[in-house]
């Protein structure tokens, strides 16, 4: 089968099983839309994801609408965005980010060439970290 689109939108996905979805992206070659909305995501959970995604070479789209993004887990997006150069859209809604984290993410946004579209709606941003 070609699987190209998982939607897990409000199922709860524990540290475990984010780690498992993590080793799953980076062996998969086939799922271009990843929909995590309301997953209950912890900041833990969310790094072992984007270690999949980082090195993921289809996926597109990955929405992560509200899941608990802290500094930490927003340095690995950030790291995993510099890395990532086949993902479009990031939904990152609700997500709590803090201007620190945020700043982390726009490190990894300046450098990637593929992502079009980012969606922050709801989230901490300050002066510093817009800009």
């Amino acid at each position: 089968t070609k699987l190209e689109t998982l939607d897990m939108q409000q199922n709860t996905i524990d540290n475990k099983s984010a780690s498992c979805l993590g080793m799953m992206l980076k062996e998969n070659n086939t799922l271009k839309n990843l929909v995590l909305f309301t997953c209950g995501l912890q900041p833990e959970g969310l790094e072992e994801v984007m270690k999949g995604v980082q090195v993921n070479t289809k996926l597109e789209t990955l929405d992560l609408l509200k899941n608990s993004i802290d500094n930490k887990s927003a340095s690995c997006l950030g790291m995993m965005l510099k890395e990532n150069n086949t993902l479009k859209v990031l939904i990152l809604w609700e997500c709590g980010l803090q201007p620190e984290g945020l700043e982390e993410v726009m490190k990894g946004v300046q450098v990637n060439t593929k992502l079009e579209t980012l969606d922050l709606l709801k989230n901490s941003i300050d002066n510093k970290s817009a800009s």
